[in-house]
């Protein structure tokens, strides 16, 4: 269902983008209503009108003293404060849902400027959470960050109060995630600018390289989704695109050629999944938005202070141009004992401390160690140092009439159709 709304939208988005690139006009800011107004517009078909929230202009509040520069677009919740004599608000940044920044061209400049404006909405947020008034008390359902850091790292999630159980490195990684949950979604669509992927991804290199460091250029201060054209860099937050640890680095960053609207309604559908609890029509497909390499970040601790390592994965124009835009999805395949620890675990918590456990491990893999690592690469399970245990909603493990074992996490569906479709 997403994606035929996606390319429903992208069609939208097309013909109209072409209608304003051939319209004559001189005036910049005029102009620059106009892709706004087009964004908005876009915008409002993506969203469920039963959910009642607004699509407006204006300025993000901590509700204290911090006040951001203005954006261009803001998909908000609850009543915000109209700024006399504008079509404008002021909006406090806990009902801020989506922000964008709209660029009718998106160069270099033009993609450092939305940075560092996108980033003040991060800041306000921090701000908000962590030195602000909260009159509601509102409980905050932290599971959906418990299961990414797991997924991300293959530890068991502590709970938040506990997070100090975890070493230095981790606990900035698990922070991070969280944050990622309760802030904005920043998106930067520019509808004409860099030709390639690798245009784009060189000139937010390039930007790094010349001002990305110390504080301010952490995970957090990424947009989510920075759209040019055909081309975007896409975020693997968990929400909802994750990529497990890779040589102690997280793939932080990605650029894509998918269909640069479909990304966008999986970041927009997945946070008003979780700030709802609605079910969005996500769909059964079996086809996968393909996603590159590109940036990688390690947590890093020095006298206390945390930051980040990252390295570039760097590649070539032509490698990028010969990868397809979409992959196939399919189960992942594991061994018979993998499957037979998985098939535990859709029941209850594995303990590995027992001794039937480590002689089974030790039969099957080796050591101990070297079996859990095979059980949590699958990104399905995590471990916390005694017992192994899912972090998959709905997991399917299941044994093919070919003699293989496989598992997959069967939310949409998505299993039953694959299973049907090949056997």
């Amino acid at each position: 269902m997403i994606k035929n709304v996606a390319e429903l939208l992208q069609g939208f988005m097309k013909e109209e983008t072409a209608k304003l690139n051939a319209y004559e006009l001189k005036h910049g800011p005029t102009i620059g209503d106009m892709y706004e107004g087009l964004s908005a517009d876009l915008l409002n078909r993506a969203i469920p009108p039963q959910l009642k929230l607004q699509i407006v202009d204006g300025f993000i509040t901590d509700g204290d003293e911090f006040l951001s520069g203005q954006m261009d677009c803001m998909l908000v919740r609850g009543e915000g404060e109209k700024i006399p004599y504008t079509k404008s608000f002021k909006w406090h940044v806990k009902d801020v849902l989506v922000v964008f920044e709209v660029k009718k061209s998106l160069y270099s400049k033009d993609l450092i400027n939305s940075f560092y404006k996108l980033r003040q909405v991060s800041e306000s947020y921090s701000k908000y959470l962590f030195e602000g008034k909260h009159k509601e008390n509102k409980a905050i359902d932290l599971s959906p960050s418990y299961r990414t850091f797991s997924q991300l790292t293959g530890i068991t999630a502590p709970n938040y109060h506990n997070r100090e159980t975890l070493s230095k490195e981790n606990e900035l990684i698990y922070t991070t995630i969280f944050m990622e949950q309760l802030m904005p979604v920043k998106i930067v669509l520019g509808y004409n600018g860099f030709s390639s992927e690798f245009g784009l991804r060189e000139g937010l290199i390039k930007f790094l390289e010349e001002e990305g460091t110390g504080a301010g250029y952490g995970i957090p201060a990424f947009p989510q989704l920075i759209i040019c054209g055909e081309h975007s860099l896409v975020k693997g937050n968990g929400r909802p695109y994750l990529s497990p640890l890779r040589d102690g680095y997280w793939d932080f960053m990605f650029s894509s050629k998918a269909n640069p609207v479909l990304l966008m309604l999986e970041f927009i559908w997945t946070k008003i999944s979780l700030e709802f609890d609605v079910g969005m029509p996500w769909g059964d497909a079996l086809e996968m938005e393909g996603l590159n390499e590109f940036l990688r970040a390690k947590a890093v601790i020095k006298e206390d202070q945390g930051g980040w390592m990252f390295k570039y994965d760097e590649l070539s124009k032509d490698t990028l141009e010969s990868r397809t835009s979409s992959i196939e999805w399919n189960p992942v395949e594991v061994t018979s004992s993998v499957y037979a620890i998985f098939h535990q675990l859709t029941q209850s918590d594995v303990y590995t401390k027992e001794p039937d456990f480590i002689a089974f491990a030790e039969k099957e893999a080796g050591s101990v160690s070297e079996f859990i690592d095979q059980i949590t690469s699958t990104n399905f399970a995590a471990y916390d140092g005694e017992c192994l245990s899912l972090n998959s909603e709905n997991l399917i493990a299941a044994a093919l009439r070919d003699g293989r074992f496989v598992l997959a996490e069967n939310n949409s569906g998505r299993f039953d159709v694959w299973l049907a479709s090949n056997y």
